[in-house]
């Protein structure tokens, strides 16, 4: 569907800018990586990066290592096959971790954000987007002016019914979980998304 393409391209075009004004000096770590689009534009924005993917689906690594073949990208991005619970990285791998539309899939969430926890480096940020089930009426109205009213209409539906599970109360109540480890936690509105924002303590 081609609103989600263009809503979607211009979110990771977002991020890539976001990661590459953080002035990164090394390795970063995209969960849930689907086809590896969001590694695949980092990696064109910041080539200097070591990217990787990660995925619970064989279907959508060997999707993601296709479409880096096909682009051609000279230090392309390394997909693999894992599981956001039981990270196979060692402790303090990761300058930074992204994540998008991913979480709402977690079967336990803050498990899953204590592994990345391990991962990142001292300093180190998690940037986690997903679909807001109920966006406010300033981002659906600002979405109608963006897209017009019968794409943004479908994107409204599609976040209702069909991908999210992530209201602003569930990630307030997630964020605030005293068994999260992240030290500094926030919450950000993205437009139709939400974002959990994590930084790891020095």
């Amino acid at each position: 569907m081609e609103w989600i393409t263009t809503i979607r391209d211009e979110l990771y075009e977002t991020i890539a800018l976001e990661l590459t004004s953080l002035s990164l000096p090394g390795r970063v770590l995209d969960v849930g990586t689907g086809g590896g689009l969001l590694p695949l534009k980092i990696a064109e924005k910041i080539p200097h990066l070591q990217i990787y993917g990660m995925d619970s689906s064989q279907k959508a690594i060997d999707a993601a290592r296709k479409n880096a073949l096909e682009m051609g990208i000279a230090n392309p991005p390394k997909f693999d096959i894992g599981d956001v619970s039981s990270l196979s990285f060692e402790d303090n791998y990761f300058d930074a971790v992204v994540s998008t539309f991913s979480l709402h899939h977690w079967p336990d969430p803050v498990r899953g954000l204590n592994e990345i926890f391990r991962v990142l480096k001292p300093g180190g940020e998690a940037l986690i987007y997903d679909h807001w089930r109920n966006p406010s009426p300033a981002a659906k109205e600002q979405l109608r002016k963006d897209y017009g009213r019968l794409l943004s209409n479908l994107a409204l539906l599609h976040l209702l019914f069909v991908s999210s599970s992530l209201t602003e109360e569930g990630a307030e109540k997630l964020l605030h979980d005293p068994a999260l480890k992240f030290q500094a936690k926030e919450l950000k509105r993205h437009g139709i998304f939400l974002l959990l924002k994590l930084k790891k303590g020095q």
